[in-house]
């Protein structure tokens, strides 16, 4: 929906466009299906209808009643525009009749409109329920500012305590006051809350500055998660990081929701300096504080969100390092297993002396094969070893240290993480790893038991630590890589958080505090929403009514064979029913294939990709070994 996002308000808003307005307000153009379904009639609707002395007066109220069940509005019409539906009545109800005219009367269609309304258990807006309306709007209006919700939560009131719609220019007013009286209120609250130094420094935002004004660099997003826009968006960050507290302490105190907060700072980045210096000075400074309040938690979450894109990124390269590595070794040892056949088919070649001395053999075992690789094929024949996949991939993070260094550290620098108690030993290793970049020192200065190492999972532990003189030695590299890891994990399970987010903010943040939770009676009742106010008894036993119905119409089908994925087995006077299967004839593979060896399709390819170069060989290949 469109929307005019003005303020203060001047006139009426223009909260619909043109075509929503006719959707909402326009005569209905119903399809032959809509027609057979909204002029249909119930038993009661006949019996009323045809209580009407004229069929004329009959054809009018059925024309008026399905209108009506499809706007729940009542309409003034030329007969050119309705003839199609007048047609269509005319020949489902009264075929015989010919009709020559459709008008009536006025008193004759506020009494029609009385009847629809006594069927369809429907009132007029009246002065008491208009009342009702404003005080509905004035609420919405403190939920969120926006005219677009405070109308739709209108409209929904509308139908729920089943009442006409007036007018839209009625609404318009109504919108428009709630929001104008809910603007004075904040407006008049924050000028009596702010200090003339704190005025001063929000006006400072809308001050001339060489080059752009600070509000307008502020209004900037990063393009993306390179490491010259996080650092772009930290620096951005630093004129609001003062303002951030005072937005904390006083928006609360406002009553404005999080949904208000959010759209009146897009208001700040919707105007231009210009337009906003001309707006009144109580308004712009709530806009202001919002849109410090927003961005700060925004900044927040563009930075979290650049750390779990980067660690991803390493995560998956040193993955596809070890993969790649693996399938090296694999395809190197297939080709050494073939030559170490060679090398013992020395001990039964007999044009070779039985006085030749082990060293002439060993020489000639070494034409055909490296010690090193004959060692290597020789120790995987015995101990059946596989590749140690993960230890590739934590040597692949060791070349990919100065890049995790410059690209996540000032990230974890810039944001205040908080976990849950059950990872409080996680939140002790990144406070250690903050506080050693905060003193531009090196991990390789602390020494190994200043590190907080509870949180090292017992199955990764092993590759933290050097190997051979080493054994003890932790590894701070990839120590600090393995805390990055477990944060973004943490992060994106929701056990790590960020309280000055929007996004990555905990459950309980969200949450009312317990001295409001103490009215949740009052709370629920302003809400209007009635599946708060039952009973959670009475919600459980609607719902296994609902389910019981659902499955016995499951069953219905079943046993009438409509289900086409079921087959039904009668045995005797009983039936039984199974899931389709498709029958052992329908083969899946020629039988040929089951007895070759299966392989997953990336050590396929990753063989087409070593054996052949060009395409058309690529293509030859893999149909070959597929």
């Amino acid at each position: 929906m469109t929307e005019q996002t003005a303020a203060p308000i001047q006139k009426r808003l223009q909260i619909l466009g043109n075509d929503e307005i006719e959707n909402l307000y326009g005569l209905p153009h119903f399809t032959p299906e809509e027609q057979t379904e909204y002029f249909a009639l119930s038993s009661r609707e006949i019996a009323v209808i045809e209580q009407l002395p004229r069929i004329r007066s009959r054809i009018y109220t059925i024309l008026q009643l399905g209108y009506f069940k499809a706007r729940h509005l009542f309409f003034t019409f030329t007969p050119p525009i309705v003839a199609a539906d007048v047609e269509h009545i005319r020949q489902r109800y009264f075929p015989k009749f010919q009709l020559n005219q459709l008008g009536l009367g006025k008193v004759t269609r506020l009494n029609q409109q009385r009847l629809i309304l006594d069927l369809c258990h429907y009132r007029t807006c009246d002065e008491e329920a208009r009342t009702a309306l404003q005080r509905k709007a004035q609420q919405a209006a403190r939920v969120c500012g926006k005219p677009i919700y405070v109308f739709r939560e209108l409209v929904h009131h509308l139908e729920q305590q089943r009442l006409v719609a007036p007018g839209y220019s009625v609404l318009q007013n109504v919108v428009g006051q709630a929001i104008t009286a809910e603007q004075d209120r904040l407006s008049t609250m924050v000028q009596s809350r702010l200090k003339e130094t704190d005025i001063k420094a929000l006006n400072q935002l809308l001050g001339d500055t060489p080059g752009l004004y600070e509000i307008t660099q502020l209004k900037r997003e990063p393009r993306d998660f390179s490491l010259s826009e996080i650092k772009r968006e930290i620096h951005r960050g630093e004129p609001i990081q003062a303002l951030y507290p005072l937005a904390q302490r006083l928006l609360p105190t406002l009553e404005i929701s999080s949904e208000s907060i959010k759209y009146y700072a897009s208001l700040v980045t919707y105007y231009s300096v210009f337009r906003l210096k001309r707006l009144a000075q109580g308004m712009v400074q709530v806009y202001l504080l919002c849109f410090i309040f927003h961005r700060y938690q925004r900044l927040h979450d563009n930075l979290i969100s650049s750390l779990r894109y980067n660690v991803r990124r390493y995560v998956e390269a040193s993955q596809s390092a070890a993969k790649e590595q693996v399938y090296e070794y694999r395809i190197e040892g297939n080709q050494n297993l073939h030559k170490a056949g060679q090398v013992l088919k020395l001990f039964t070649d007999d044009s070779i002396a039985q006085t030749a001395s082990f060293q002439e053999v060993q020489a000639k075992a070494f034409e055909l094969l490296e010690r090193s690789k004959l060692n290597f094929v020789a120790e995987h024949i015995v101990s059946q070893a596989k590749f140690d996949e993960t230890a590739f991939q934590w040597a692949h993070v060791d070349t990919l240290a100065p890049q995790f260094k410059r690209n996540l550290r000032p990230a974890l620098l810039a944001v205040e993480l908080a976990t849950s108690s059950g990872h409080a030993p996680l939140m002790a290793a990144i406070n250690f790893l903050k506080a050693a970049f905060q003193k531009g020192k090196s991990l390789s200065q602390y020494s190994t038991e200043r590190f907080p190492t509870q949180f090292i999972p017992e199955s990764t532990r092993r590759y933290l630590y050097g190997s051979g003189e080493d054994d003890a030695k932790l590894l701070p590299d990839r120590y600090e890589f393995l805390v990055y890891r477990l944060l973004r994990n943490g992060l994106e399970s929701g056990d790590v958080f960020c309280r000055d987010s929007v996004r990555f903010r905990s459950l309980e943040d969200d949450l009312i505090d317990q001295h409001q939770w103490q009215q949740k009676a009052s709370l629920i009742l302003a809400t209007g929403l009635t599946l708060l106010q039952q009973p959670i008894q009475d919600h459980l036993a609607e719902l296994e009514h609902r389910l019981e119905a659902r499955i016995t119409a499951v069953n219905q089908r079943l046993s009438a064979g409509e289900n086409e994925h079921f087959e039904i087995h009668k045995r005797s006077s009983q039936g039984r029913w199974t899931l389709h299967s498709p029958r052992t004839s329908d083969t899946i593979n020629h039988p040929l294939f089951e007895g070759l060896k299966q392989v997953n399709i990336g050590s396929v390819l990753h063989f087409v990709n070593q054996r052949c170069p060009i395409k058309c060989q690529v293509h030859r290949r893999v149909a070959t070994t597929t």
